[in-house]
């Protein structure tokens, strides 16, 4: 159990993040306190959580005295009012409506301390049209929570941290996904199902790999190198069939 759970005890989505940071916990516990939309950011993708605004990489003064009853934007007009905190242990926001939690805890492990990040969201109206957009919510937070854990981490062990390609990563990631998509595409359009099957389970290998693995940059550029020649090889066979077929027309 973490602060939070009995809020929500049967969330519509639950998500857990977790990394271990190398220093105590009253080290990492100021860069929790100041974090949030145009404070210090979020440590991760500013460009599109923190209005390009770069996250900060020092200390805020002007942030470090958050109390419970304290909003925190979360977003552009989404504040999460604080409702309870434990100054080296943990903080819980909670959103006005009381669906949604965030929990970020501290938890000790020798010289080194295990921070948790997790997320609940409560039951809502669901439309028909936002089905398909509940599907990328996982794999939404997934990416945007790790490489705020790995801000967080870096700041608070004093390393540069990888942050100097983020763009370039999450573009090719975008890239991969959309090769994926093209393959499956592939293999329901076409009528064969052997080359676009083989395609898509690589494609997709690929892309899941480069996601969760978070391999050096130049292995995403080759990966997407990859996938494109997958796609390429597929068209050529098919434009090659394309004369046969016409051919054998009477």
């Amino acid at each position: 159990m973490m602060p939070g759970d009995e809020l929500q005890p049967k969330p519509i989505f639950a998500a857990t993040r977790a990394t271990t940071i190398h220093t105590r916990p009253e080290h990492i516990w100021p860069w929790l306190v100041q974090i949030g939309y145009r404070r210090a950011g979020w440590y991760g993708y500013d460009w599109i959580d923190n209005d390009g605004i770069p996250s900060s990489e020092k200390i805020l003064p002007e942030w470090q005295s958050l109390q419970v009853g304290d909003h925190v934007p979360i977003w552009r007009g989404i504040d999460f009012p604080v409702v309870a905190m434990e100054p080296n242990r943990y903080l819980l926001f909670v959103s006005t409506d009381g669906r949604e939690s965030m929990a970020l805890a501290l938890y000790p492990q020798g010289i080194s301390t295990r921070l948790v990040w997790r997320i609940r969201l409560g039951n809502y109206e669901r439309k028909p049209k936002l089905i398909v957009l509940d599907a990328f919510t996982d794999i939404g937070d997934f990416i945007a929570v790790r490489q705020a854990l790995a801000g967080i981490k870096s700041r608070a062990e004093g390393s540069s941290g990888r942050t100097r390609f983020l763009l370039l990563e999450l573009l090719t990631w975008f890239g991969l996904f959309l090769g994926f998509l093209a393959a499956l595409i592939a293999l329901v359009v076409r009528g064969e199902w052997a080359a676009p099957l083989c395609a898509a389970v690589l494609t997709g290998l690929l892309t899941v790999l480069c996601i969760l693995f978070r391999p050096p940059l130049y292995l995403d550029f080759i990966s997407f190198g990859v996938v494109c020649a997958l796609l390429w090889s597929l068209m050529a066979c098919a434009q090659k069939r394309m004369p046969r077929s016409a051919d054998a027309e009477p």
